[in-house]
């Protein structure tokens, strides 16, 4: 796919709430690049004629995007449930889906977005956003819960969350959809599928059995089915095919 990827890490400050800053830059045209869910809201800005930085919620499957080459993408990938520190939407009208940030942000988002333009190296684009990411507020009782489940890679109960949040079980849903667009239980599956995409390259075939196990799946079949409707492929196809 001759894809330049490169991520960076944010300023100490936003690390509660940034997992990375990134760009992107084809070598040729793609039609359907896969985005795979990954429980995270992005703020991407896209080149050309049409200069826009657009809004990615959570995702439940896995979204595809074109991608012209030799233009330069770049975008902010905030830690689950984090954006809505900054980005003030109920979770569940971006499920899924793309909005303009200027629908959030108003005339901030269309400077930045001239801003961004004219930057010249993603350090200038990270700034850039760094002086518009302040003053985050209190986290809240859901971003610690996913602070919690991100580390336990998925495999809590969800009654054990409502008891350590003081909250009925009913009630932490209601909370998880509002701000993180999806439920805990669907949350903490997208982690789990999440934490064993990371362990795939680094595992043969043979090894796929240990990974479901160990990332809290109850057989091979079990991890296959999830995989292949998070991501559209089974581990074989996903491993096999061109970065």
């Amino acid at each position: 796919m001759s894809m330049r990827y490169q991520e960076f890490a944010p300023p100490e400050h936003l690390k509660p709430f940034v997992e990375c800053f990134w760009t992107h830059q084809p070598g040729r045209a793609v039609a359907g690049y896969p985005v795979l869910p990954d429980g995270c809201v992005d703020i991407v800005y896209s080149p050309g004629t049409a200069r826009e930085l657009q809004v990615v919620g959570a995702m439940t499957r896995t979204r595809k995007f074109s991608l012209v080459p030799g233009q330069i993408g770049f975008g902010v990938r905030f830690r689950p449930a984090m954006s809505q520190a900054f980005l003030p939407v109920p979770g569940l009208n971006i499920t899924d889906q793309s909005i303009d940030l200027s629908e959030i942000w108003g005339a901030d988002a269309r400077r930045l977005v001239d801003q961004i333009s004219e930057a010249r190296s993603p350090a200038q684009c990270i700034h850039l956003f760094e002086t518009r990411l302040h003053d985050p507020g209190e986290i809240t009782v859901v971003q610690r819960l996913c602070t919690t489940i991100v580390e336990q890679g998925g495999q809590v109960r969800i009654d054990d969350l409502a008891f350590q949040a003081g909250l009925s079980a009913r009630q932490l849903r209601r909370l998880f959809l509002d701000q993180v667009g999806l439920s805990p239980k669907h949350f903490c599956r997208v982690i789990r599928f999440r934490n064993s995409l990371s362990r795939l390259p680094q595992a043969g075939r043979t090894e796929w059995a240990h990974v479901a196990l160990d990332c809290g799946y109850y057989d091979q079949a079990h991890f296959i089915n999830e995989f292949r409707q998070f991501s559209g492929y089974t581990p074989g196809e996903f491993v096999a095919l061109e970065r």
